[in-house]
């Protein structure tokens, strides 16, 4: 079976799992509404047969927010957690639809907390088959009884990276059957344990004798119309193609295509946080996180203070400038853990291990992470998040936007406490580079699950801490 049948059959199974989940919430509903007492009822209990006839506006309304969601992409590289998340929202959205529709209908008056709990129960049974959908999906690829076979051209740190992928994510079901060169010299060769089988001018032939499902092009020196003719080749077997999309090296996930008259153009989708309501719900995340923070970590509050002014008598607090959203400099709050006027001889440079500036309780501080914490003001300020990419001092930003291709991208968001990087061990003196490749990341793969697991990762993020 090819990989468009493939993902249509696996697209036609998920909406009907959707459908039978609606129908079964809707019934479930019903039943909490108005056949269980828990919720009083005036009157008679309104026939059951009203609710069903809801079965031909709840489906396909849901479902339209579905696919509008994005939820019947074929791919299924998306944590489950994140899925439900995207499920939560398109079932508020169908949900506030419906609420709105039914002050207009006149026929018939539709009682509001049956919406409400249409609305949980909708969540519920969707997020349920759906997982189990995906667990029953990952099962048969993590026992190969349905793989996407690849062929991969070119020999480089993406393939390098994408093989590791791939064998590290059996749940995907990519096998990599073999890889093609453009150097001769490496044919009969490994890489990461795949064999290099052959020249990449032979790609056809390979195509040919192999019949992969998938032919993945990571070879950045194929001209287009190399790429043109691989592409016919591909539809003409009726085989998927794909083409790394690789920007000054860096590797975005957010490629969109606009058709201007008959023109196609590249360019980047909208972030997430582009979106207002995802940037509503995270900040409304980053106040109540904080606030609640600020209370339980009070105490903590009072101790470093009286330790920092114990240890050497200078301030407690520590401001710092740094670049935030939009380009915009900030007051960054921390505990002080330097020397009063540590940077008086130097200038601007990156803290480092054993740094002899450093104070007796400035290490303790540091080594935990826990200078950071006076920054929850700055979040309750709204100048920074509790997730996002670290921010930089302008010294350094005017150093990195000349040197380092799509760095100021980052500033497309707010700056955080801690961020995807950081919980990977990239922070301190390490590479600016890899760094701004998971900020990227995170920028187009935000979601609040993502920000809750960057969360919980960062209190066993010590590394480079110093």
């Amino acid at each position: 079976m090819n990989g468009i049948k493939k993902n249509s059959r696996i697209t036609t199974l998920t909406a009907l799992f959707d459908a039978a989940a609606l129908a079964l919430s809707l019934l479930a509903a019903y039943r909490i509404r108005f056949s269980t007492g828990v919720i009083p009822v005036q009157g008679m209990a309104p026939d059951i047969g009203r609710y069903l006839h809801l079965l031909l506006v709840v489906v396909p309304v849901h479902l339209a927010f579905f696919r509008a969601a994005g939820l019947y992409r074929s791919s299924r590289q998306i944590r489950r957690i994140e899925e439900i998340f995207v499920v939560i929202k398109a079932v508020t959205y169908a949900v506030i639809l419906l609420t709105a529709a039914s002050f207009f209908y006149r026929d018939f008056s539709y009682s509001r907390v049956y919406l409400l709990i249409l609305w949980f129960f909708s969540i519920l049974f969707v997020s349920f088959t759906r997982y189990a959908l995906i667990e029953w999906e990952y099962h048969r690829k993590v026992h190969k009884k349905e793989l996407t076979r690849v062929l991969v051209v070119g020999v480089n740190r993406n393939a390098r990276s994408f093989i590791r992928w791939a064998r590290s994510n059996p749940h995907y079901g990519h096998e990599i059957i073999g890889i093609l060169s453009r150097e001769p010299g490496l044919v009969g060769k490994h890489l990461e344990g795949v064999a290099i089988l052959g020249a990449a001018d032979q790609t056809e032939s390979f195509m040919s004798h192999l019949k992969p499902d998938q032919l993945v092009v990571l070879e950045s020196s194929f001209g287009r119309e190399a790429i043109m003719d691989l592409v016919v080749a591909c539809e003409d077997r009726l085989m998927d193609f794909r083409v790394a999309a690789d920007f000054y090296g860096l590797m975005s996930r957010s490629i969109a295509v606009d058709n201007i008259s008959t023109v196609p153009l590249l360019g980047f989708k909208p972030l997430p946080l582009d979106d207002s309501w995802n940037r509503a719900i995270k900040r409304i995340f980053d106040i109540a996180a904080s606030l609640t923070l600020l209370v339980l970590s009070a105490p903590f509050w009072m101790l470093a203070i009286g330790l920092i002014k114990w240890d050497d008598n200078g301030p407690f607090f520590y401001m710092q400038e740094r670049v935030g959203r939009d380009g915009r400099v900030f007051k960054l709050l921390k505990f002080r853990t330097m020397k009063v006027d540590a940077e008086k001889e130097t200038g601007p440079v990156w803290a480092r291990s054993n740094d002899n500036r450093r104070t007796r309780v400035g290490h303790f501080l540091r080594r935990w992470n826990l200078d950071e914490l006076p920054q929850i003001l700055n979040v309750l300020r709204g100048e920074m998040s509790l997730v996002g990419p670290r921010p930089e001092r302008p010294h350094f930003v005017r150093q990195f936007r000349e040197n380092i291709p799509r760095y100021m991208a980052r500033h497309r968001i707010k700056s955080g406490i801690t961020g995807w990087a950081q919980v990977h061990g990239l922070r301190g003196n390490t590479s600016i580079r890899e760094r701004i490749k998971y900020d990227l990341y995170y920028m187009e793969n935000w979601s609040l699950f993502l920000d809750l697991e960057i969360l919980f990762m960062t209190f066993f993020a010590y590394k480079n801490a110093y």
